[in-house]
């Protein structure tokens, strides 16, 4: 896969009120509530096989969570 993002972050959004994912400093979507931030984030990392690393409000490390890539269907 070409552009393939290597891992994702979840972390308060930097532009801004809420959360946000990003993939190598680009945001990928915003989100209200860390909740779904998570769940979504979840998804990616589940589609492209890549590190899911979760952050605390403070910045720092809450959990990360590998995934392999989903089969193709």
């Amino acid at each position: 896969m070409s552009n393939a993002i290597d891992g994702i972050h979840t972390t308060t959004n930097p532009k801004g009120t809420g959360w946000a994912n990003q993939a190598g400093g680009v945001i990928l979507s915003t989100h209200r509530d860390k909740p779904n931030a998570i769940a979504e984030a979840r998804q990616l990392a589940k589609k492209h096989g890549v590190l899911l690393t979760i952050h605390r409000r403070d910045g720092s490390v809450l959990r990360t969570q590998t995934y392999e890539p989903s089969p193709i269907v």
